[in-house]
């Protein structure tokens, strides 16, 4: 019993310390072409700085939800999720199940969810 209650224990700080701790930058390597025209999407979910969106994520989402944003960890998938952009916004300043609230401005949250929108 003792052994099991540790192991609950590890698991739910494992889990709320990689979704949103943030600190210790995750290498990805990124093959995409320098000069690539902007996704089709991106004209469905407005403006947004790609690479700020991205520098979030690799900070502080991957550990959850991926490299490719297929989920895995304690995360679930981001692609075609269904969320609105407001949706995913309330998700990272709320926080959601084991997903702690965020650590982000407003204008940082709603460029990381136009740039999940759009992937």
């Amino acid at each position: 019993m003792k052994k099991f209650l540790m192991m609950i224990g590890f698991v739910a700080i494992a889990a709320m310390t990689a979704c949103g701790a943030g600190g210790d930058d995750v290498p990805v390597e990124d093959d995409t072409p320098v000069d690539e025209a902007p996704a089709a999407d991106e004209a469905a979910t407005g403006d947004f700085d790609a690479t700020a969106a991205e520098d979030i994520y690799n900070r502080s989402c991957i550990g959850c939800h991926g490299q490719n944003l297929q989920g895995g960890g304690s995360g679930p998938g981001l692609i075609d999720s269904g969320l609105s952009v407001e949706e995913i916004v309330h998700v990272l300043e709320q926080g959601q199940g084991l997903m702690p609230p965020q650590d982000l401005e407003p204008d940082e949250a709603e460029n990381l969810a136009k740039w999940i929108l759009a992937q």
